[in-house]
């Protein structure tokens, strides 16, 4: 379920985004809800750590470890969630965003601000959506509020996209499915409100 973004005009249109199991992704966010719950401070120490690196992956197994009693109940199934640190981001992301900010931002006025990526290739997901979190923060907040897979949700994404298409280099190709496209955004989002995405 990869929703495949080919962008080589500065405006294209929207592509189709597919839809992620609904179920599985429910328990994924209660997790990462728990873990925000109990601790912060854990959460924003592992959005800390490099994207796709060795010690985000080692991080996210303690955390799930450490965390196993955040998936017993009707949510869980039995103390295992498998999930990549990509995903696992994406989630706690999500949830300190919701935590930690009740109303959405204001829209930016006048030209949008310059981004300074990363200039690793292996993050360039995450430098678009940064990019375009910051551009279109309304666009961006109104996706994280929407209900999974929902018409608000398709909506969210529509007007969002524009921006995403505006942060994404010329020719580049990126893949999303909706999940990870999420939980990008949200990493995006929080990390521009806190003023650590600038």
């Amino acid at each position: 379920m990869i929703l495949a973004l080919t962008l080589a005009l500065a405006a294209p249109a929207a592509p189709a985004v597919q839809s992620v199991d609904p179920r599985s992704y429910r328990i994924m966010q209660q997790f990462a809800a728990c873990v925000v719950r109990g601790d912060k401070g854990e959460a924003r120490a592992f959005l800390a750590t490099a994207p796709e690196s060795k010690e985000a992956e080692a991080a996210m197994n303690r955390m799930a470890k450490d965390r196993s009693a955040c998936l017993r109940g009707p949510a869980g199934d039995g103390g295992k969630l498998k999930m990549k640190p990509a995903s696992l981001r994406g989630a706690l992301a999500e949830q300190l965003y919701l935590a930690d900010y009740a109303a959405a931002p204001a829209a930016p006025t006048g030209a949008p601000a310059p981004f300074q990526g990363s200039g690793d290739e292996k993050r360039a997901s995450y430098d678009v959506t940064r990019c375009a979190a910051m551009r279109d923060p309304v666009g961006a907040d109104a996706l994280l509020r929407a209900e999974l897979n929902s018409n608000a949700e398709r909506e969210a994404l529509r007007k969002v996209m524009p921006a995403i298409a505006g942060c994404t280099p010329k020719g580049a190709k990126l893949g999303f499915d909706r999940e990870l496209l999420r939980g990008l955004m949200a990493e995006g989002l929080y990390l521009h409100r806190t003023g650590a995405g600038a």
